[in-house]
């Protein structure tokens, strides 16, 4: 069993705040995608995470390998937030998973660092990531989900990133030449945050989520009662991202990997 709510409580001082929104605006400005970053197109996903592609880009002892993309692409989450991840940051709320996402890591940010308080995405439950942290809980509960990259205290999973844009230029070039314009947009992994954030966008998120995603300041003392209201919303508006629109058919992890 993931913590309950109660438990995620009695951690002193590791409590996520989640942000207020009594009369849940909808968002009037567009989400933030950085120019740097241009979002995948889905003919581009198609390709890359095709069942054989995307199994070659599997690497025996790297679970990243495979979720640190998708859950990039189905919380918004930066590439340091993945790597820092820990069994304990993805815990049950009110009867609903939750990523507590940190850029430097619980053990370098201490109790005050700021976290993002994210739904985990229907898709990935579908894939399996709860059982995939409950068995990391079992045998390295003092590890990093994806500790098989190194994480300081900045450039979390920077080789990872390596290996990520690698696998993009490889398959790119065993494209056929009328087919290589797919991969013309300089595609790395932030562009799955930016997808993320453009599909948000798209189904007209509230300003409470988008407020979590962004990480943008707001107001962090809340009463129970509002918590669990903002939980209930966010997990509502989370489902309603249908980031799998984006993806070809994605095979669970555990019957990937088989």
């Amino acid at each position: 069993m993931l913590p309950s709510s109660t438990a995620l409580r009695q951690r002193g001082g590791r409590s996520a705040t989640v942000p207020v929104d009594r009369q849940e605006p909808r968002a009037q400005s567009p989400m933030p995608v950085s120019p740097a970053a241009p979002p995948f197109t889905r003919a581009a996903l198609a390709v890359l995470f095709e069942r054989s592609n995307f199994h070659a880009f599997q690497k025996p002892g790297a679970p990243s390998h495979y979720w640190a993309p998708l859950i990039s692409a189905c919380a918004g989450a930066r590439r340091d937030e993945i790597f820092f991840l820990t069994p304990d940051d993805i815990q049950v709320i009110e009867g609903a998973y939750f990523f507590r996402l940190r850029a430097t890591g619980s053990r370098h940010g201490g109790p005050a660092a700021p976290v993002r308080l994210v739904p985990v995405h229907p898709l990935l439950m579908r894939l399996g990531l709860p059982d995939f942290v409950e068995e990391r809980r079992q045998r390295h509960p003092q590890e990093r989900l994806f500790s098989e990259y190194k994480a300081g205290q900045e450039h979390a999973g920077l080789l990872f990133s390596r290996a990520f844009v690698q696998w993009i230029r490889s398959t790119a070039a065993r494209l056929p030449e009328e087919r290589r314009h797919l991969f013309a947009d300089d595609f790395h992994f932030p562009s799955l945050r930016a997808l993320f954030a453009v599909e948000a966008r798209r189904v007209g998120v509230s300003e409470t989520v988008a407020r979590a995603i962004r990480n943008t300041e707001g107001r962090t003392e809340t009463l129970a009662d509002e918590e669990r209201q903002w939980c209930a919303r966010a997990v509502a508006e989370m489902a309603r991202i249908e980031i799998e629109t984006c993806f070809p058919t994605l095979f669970p992890y555990r019957e990937l990997m088989a």
